[in-house]
């Protein structure tokens, strides 16, 4: 006849086996997350913000701010105006909730961006620029305005 393992136990080695499991689906997730984009320098990076009244040029500038995030706060700061994001953890990355006082879900609308005429498929903070790009952020349902 098999031996029966006491309660205690069975209860100890379902701990050890959910702490594990937790452990391994954690060090997954985290392995998984983009890295971020390192500063490096590019040149000729333009930023075109369109508002639903309102754009706003910025450059071409030789910038290390070397991402469509970056490029946007390099230009919020030296023109005056306000940009506001939510930091995500899982998954990693940026969203912009408003730009200049355009806030997103007005109208059904939100903040889009396009880099050199493609679609920013990712968050904006890991969207690395190459020299001459051009950063389109528009206020538009998703991806109804082309870049």
């Amino acid at each position: 006849m098999a031996r029966k393992i006491p309660e205690r136990t069975q209860a100890l080695l379902f701990l050890v086996v959910l702490a594990l499991a937790v452990g391994g689906l954690y060090g997954w997730i985290e392995a998984s997350q983009p890295h971020p984009v390192q500063a490096a320098a590019v040149t000729g990076v333009s930023l075109l913000v369109e508002g639903p009244n309102w754009t706003i040029r910025y450059g071409p500038v030789s910038t290390t701010n070397n991402t469509a995030f970056g490029v946007l706060l390099e230009a919020s700061r030296a023109l005056h105006f306000p940009v506001n994001w939510i930091n995500y953890t899982i998954p990693s990355g940026v969203f912009v909730t408003s730009i200049n006082g355009t806030m997103n879900g007005q109208g059904g609308l939100s903040w889009q961006y396009w880099v050199s005429g493609a679609y920013g498929n990712e968050a904006s903070n890991l969207y690395a620029l190459r020299n001459g790009d051009t950063v389109a952020w528009r206020f538009t349902t998703d991806q109804e305005a082309a870049g």
